[in-house]
């Protein structure tokens, strides 16, 4: 995926599995990483937030 709006950067994809197995419906969503600022993280929880109070009504 190439976003040209600045919100991803690259993604690494990983055949870890971090105890997903163990439920269904489980997600990890990392925030942020060593090349982002706390300010880039707070901003894309907002993008996030809006996206979780959508699915959940």
């Amino acid at each position: 995926m190439n976003c040209t709006h600045g919100l991803f950067r690259p993604i690494i994809l990983r055949d870890s599995r971090y105890n997903q197995h163990l439920t269904t419906g489980s997600t990890i969503i990392e925030v942020g990483a060593t090349g982002n600022t706390l300010d880039e993280c707070i901003n894309s929880m907002k993008y996030l937030a809006k996206i979780f109070d959508e699915v959940m009504k």
